[in-house]
């Protein structure tokens, strides 16, 4: 199901926004086409983030498959980089050729995979995504190691997945409310002190 509703979300996309706005009372139409606006923004750079990451991930891959001289090495990095897309079931993906075929060469073969596989990942999930989707999408890194740790323990796969751009999008629905609460309300408003 998953392709056919990234198929018409991609294809209908930009006609969603015109819809919610429809339903949206008048005056507050325009912040709200603001919102929307940088939730877009918010996903595709975390979109762009991710592909950033996936190549990242299979340029370290192919150079650990290179020195303990896997077999295909440059085929089973491009697989890994095009699953690594998939957050955190796409490693799982990634790795299965690769052991099919350090099993066939040997057990030694499938240690050294195993060294390799566990470096590259720590590296990418302590290190790469955090910085990468950090600037991407403007958040701290800690702060993304932290949201991801969160929503794992909260929510299992499916928190892990929607971790991220959930934060992202949620940032944006709070930013704009603290700047309404802000330009509507006297609470952060300093007092003018007369000086007579």
């Amino acid at each position: 199901i998953t392709p056919f509703v990234l198929y018409y979300l991609l294809k209908d996309g930009k006609k969603l926004p015109s819809y919610i706005l429809k339903i949206t009372p008048v005056k507050s139409r325009k912040e709200i086409k603001e919102i929307l606006r940088e939730m877009n923004h918010q996903i595709s750079q975390y979109i762009r983030g991710l592909i950033i990451v996936s190549i990242c991930v299979g340029i370290l891959l192919f150079i650990g498959y290179l020195i303990i001289d896997l077999p295909y090495a440059l085929t089973l990095a491009i697989i890994a980089a095009l699953t690594s897309v998939i957050p955190y079931i796409g490693p799982t993906i990634a790795i299965t050729p690769a052991i099919i075929l350090a099993l066939f060469s040997s057990p030694a073969m499938l240690v050294k995979l195993i060294i390799v596989w566990v470096v590259v990942q720590t590296l990418e999930g302590k290190l790469i995504t955090p910085q990468i989707l950090g600037k991407t999408i403007q958040v701290h890194p800690i702060t993304i190691i932290f949201v991801i740790l969160s929503a794992g323990k909260l929510f299992g796969v499916i928190g892990l997945i929607l971790a991220i751009p959930g934060y992202a999008v949620l940032k944006v629905v709070v930013t704009h409310l603290f700047e309404w609460v802000k330009n509507e309300t006297t609470l952060y408003k300093e007092d003018s002190v007369n000086t007579n």
